[in-house]
C-alpha cells in the first residue's frame, strides 16, 4: 500500500549550519589526518593575522603542539592582538556563519566558519570542551575572561561549561583544543610546511612553533611595517547578477531605485542612471520593493552593453615587491631571488584582482627530497597559503603551461627554484567551502602567466652571467696553467733566463677575473682554483649536449 504525502514527510527536519558541518565536516576541508591539522592551524592563523592587524599590531603569534598519543594532540595558540570581548567569544567560536567578514573587502577569511568550524572537528573527535583565555581594552582598561565552553550543534551557538576572570598584562587570545584523528607532518602538506610559506607572504609576522618533539622553531619577522588596511568597496555594476538587485531592493532604506543604484554600485553616476533608463525603458525613480525580476534582468542586460571604468582598486592591498623578497630571502636564503606585482584586472567582467609573482633559485629554494632539491609551487590568496587540492588550481594549470626550457631551465623538477603566486581580490574565487584551490578563469590564467614569465627572465639573464662568469674563469685558470709552461719552454729553446711573469700574469688574469665576479683578487683565486674541475666537467657535458640536439635537428 502506498505512502500518503503525510507520512512522506514525517520525518522532515531542519539542519542548523552546525549540524550541516557536523556530517558534512569534508566541505570544511577536514578530510585526511594530515589535512585536517593543517586546516586547524590555517584557520587559526589567518583570524589572528587579521585580528592584529584591523588594531595596527605587527602579529606574534605562539603555538605548542603536544602529543597525548597516536593521532591526538592538545593545540595551544596564542597572539598578541586586541582580543575578543567577553560576549563575544562564544559568537566567535561556536557560531557558524557568524563574523565580521561578510564585506566586499579584501580579506583572508570570507566565510565566518574557520575558528567555529575547529571547534567542531575538536569535539567531534575527542568530546573535550575548548578553552579560550581573551584579553581585551575597555577605555584604557585592561580585561580578561578565561571560559571553558561546547559547541550546541542544534542551536548553532555555545554552551558555557566554566568562567573565571584572571587579570592580564596584554591583550590577546590564546584558545586550547584537543584532537583526536589528525596527525602532524613535515610533509609538504603538513602543519609546518604551512608555517614556512605563511611566513614568506607575511615577512611582518613572527611565529614561535614547539612542535610535538618539544623542538622549538622561531620564525622571525622580515619586515617591520603593518600592511595597510584595505578599504571596503562598492561591487561593480559587470559582477552583479538580476539576484543581487533583487536582495538590495528588498534590503534598502532608500525610496527610489536609482538612489539605491548610486549608493550600492560603483562606477554608478546619474548620467548612466540615465542612460540604464533609456536601454531599458524602466522608470527607475519608483519604489526599491516595486522592482521585478524581469526588470531585474532587463538592467543587468543593460550593464553589459555600456562602457563602465574598471572597478576602483584601492581596496586592494598588495604584498609588494620588496616585502616578497623581504620573506623570500628570510625563509629560503636564495643566491637569486626577483618579484613582481601586476596592474589590477578583472574577471567575469567586474572583480577586481591582482596577481604578484616571484621566483627563488639556489640556496633553501624548492622541496627537500632525499637531499637533493626540487622546483616547488607556492600558491596564495589575499595571503593565504594554498596547501591542497593543486591540480585544479588555476595558477597550477598557469605555470604547467609555461615552456620553462625558454628560460634555461631544462629540468624545472630537478632544479632547486621556488615558484611563488599570490592573488589579491575582494572576492576570490574560490572552487570549494575549503578554500584551497582558484576557479582557472581566462584572465586569472593570463595574468599568472604574464608575471611569472616576467620573473622567470630576470632569472634567466642571471643563469646566463653566472654560466659566462664561470667559462671566463675556467678560461683564465686554463691561462694561468700553459702559459708558465710556454715561458720556461721557450726561455730553454732561446737559452735565457725565465723571465718574470707572475705579476703580469696576475694582472691579466686574477684581477680581470675579480672585477668580472666583485670580488677580491685572492678570493677570486681561490673561487677559480675549486671550481675547475667541476665547471669543466660541466662544460664537456654542455657540448656534448649541443652535438646531440645538432644531430637530431640534421635527422
Amino acid at each position: 500500500m502506498s505512502q500518503q504525502a503525510s507520512e512522506l514527510f514525517d520525518n522532515f527536519q531542519e539542519l542548523t549550519p552546525s549540524e550541516f558541518f557536523r556530517k558534512n565536516k569534508q566541505m570544511l576541508g577536514f578530510t585526511g589526518k594530515i589535512r585536517s591539522l593543517t586546516i586547524v592551524f590555517h584557520e587559526l592563523i589567518t583570524n589572528s593575522f587579521d585580528a592584529a592587524e584591523e588594531a595596527g599590531i605587527l602579529p606574534e603569534i605562539k603555538i605548542d603542539l603536544k602529543r597525548v598519543d597516536k593521532d591526538h594532540y592538545i593545540l595551544r595558540h596564542s597572539d598578541n592582538g586586541p582580543g575578543i570581548p567577553e560576549d563575544y567569544i562564544m559568537k566567535v567560536y561556536c557560531t557558524m556563519f557568524a563574523g565580521s567578514k561578510f564585506r566586499n573587502i579584501q580579506s583572508r577569511g570570507q566565510q565566518g566558519l574557520g575558528c567555529s568550524g575547529c571547534v567542531l572537528l575538536s569535539q567531534m573527535t575527542t568530546g573535550e570542551p575548548a578553552r579560550v583565555k581573551s584579553a581585551w581594552e575597555v577605555d584604557g582598561e585592561l580585561k580578561g575572561a578565561d571560559l571553558e565552553f561546547k559547541m550546541d550543534v542544534k542551536k548553532n551557538k555555545g554552551m558555557l561549561l566554566n568562567r573565571k576572570s584572571y587579570d592580564p598584562k596584554h591583550t590577546g587570545v590564546c584558545i586550547e583544543l584537543e584532537f583526536k584523528d589528525v596527525s602532524y607532518s613535515l610533509a609538504e602538506q603538513g602543519a609546518f610546511e604551512y608555517i614556512r610559506r605563511t611566513m614568506i607572504g607575511n615577512p611582518h609576522a613572527k611565529i614561535i612553533f614547539r612542535d610535538p618533539t618539544s623542538h622549538k622553531y622561531i620564525f622571525n619577522r622580515a619586515a617591520d611595517m603593518v600592511p595597510v588596511l584595505p578599504k571596503e568597496v562598492l561591487p561593480h555594476p559587470r559582477g552583479v547578477t538580476a539576484d543581487d538587485l533583487i536582495f538590495m531592493a528588498k534590503h534598502t532604506d532608500k525610496r527610489r531605485f536609482r538612489s539605491l543604484l548610486t549608493s550600492s554600485l560603483s562606477r554608478m553616476s546619474n548620467k548612466r542612471i540615465a542612460e540604464i533608463e533609456e536601454l531599458t525603458g524602466i522608470d527607475l525613480n519608483k519604489r526599491p520593493k516595486d522592482m521585478k525580476w524581469e526588470e531585474a534582468e532587463a538592467i543587468v542586460d543593460a550593464f553589459s552593453k555600456m562602457d563602465f571604468m574598471a572597478p576602483p582598486t584601492s581596496g586592494l592591498i598588495p604584498i609588494g615587491d620588496d616585502q616578497i623578497e623581504d620573506g623570500m630571502k628570510e625563509i629560503l636564503k636564495p643566491e637569486f631571488i626577483a618579484a613582481t606585482t601586476r596592474k589590477p584586472v578583472t574577471y567575469r567582467g567586474g572583480v577586481a584582482f591582482i596577481i604578484e609573482a616571484g621566483i627563488a633559485y639556489g640556496g633553501d629554494a624548492g622541496r627537500l627530497v632525499n637531499d637533493q632539491r626540487k622546483s616547488e609551487i607556492m600558491r596564495f590568496a589575499n595571503r593565504v597559503p594554498l596547501s591542497f587540492d593543486q591540480g585544479s588550481c588555476a595558477i597550477t594549470e598557469a605555470l604547467k603551461s609555461i615552456d620553462w626550457k625558454r628560460y634555461g631551465l631544462r629540468d624545472l623538477e630537478n632544479t632547486p627554484i621556488t615558484v611563488f603566486v599570490n592573488m589579491i581580490s575582494t572576492q576570490v574565487p574560490y572552487l570549494s567551502t575549503g578554500k584551497q584551490s582558484i576557479a582557472p578563469e581566462p584572465e586569472i590564467i593570463h595574468e599568472v602567466r604574464q608575471a611569472t614569465m616576467k620573473v622567470a627572465r630576470k632569472l634567466q639573464k642571471y643563469l646566463r652571467a653566472k654560466k659566462a662568469a664561470k667559462e671566463e674563469a675556467m678560461r683564465s685558470k686554463i691561462f694561468e696553467d700553459y702559459v708558465p709552461v710556454i715561458i720556461r719552454e721557450s726561455a730553454k729553446l732561446a737559452e735565457t733566463d725565465v723571465p718574470e711573469f707572475q705579476e703580469v700574469l696576475a694582472k691579466v688574469t686574477r684581477r680581470s677575473l675579480a672585477e668580472l665576479l666583485g670580488e677580491n683578487p685572492d678570493k677570486a683565486e681561490e673561487e677559480v682554483e675549486g671550481e675547475f674541475a667541476s665547471d669543466l666537467d660541466d662544460t664537456i657535458e654542455n657540448d656534448d649536449n649541443k652535438s646531440e640536439e645538432t644531430l637530431e635537428n640534421m635527422e
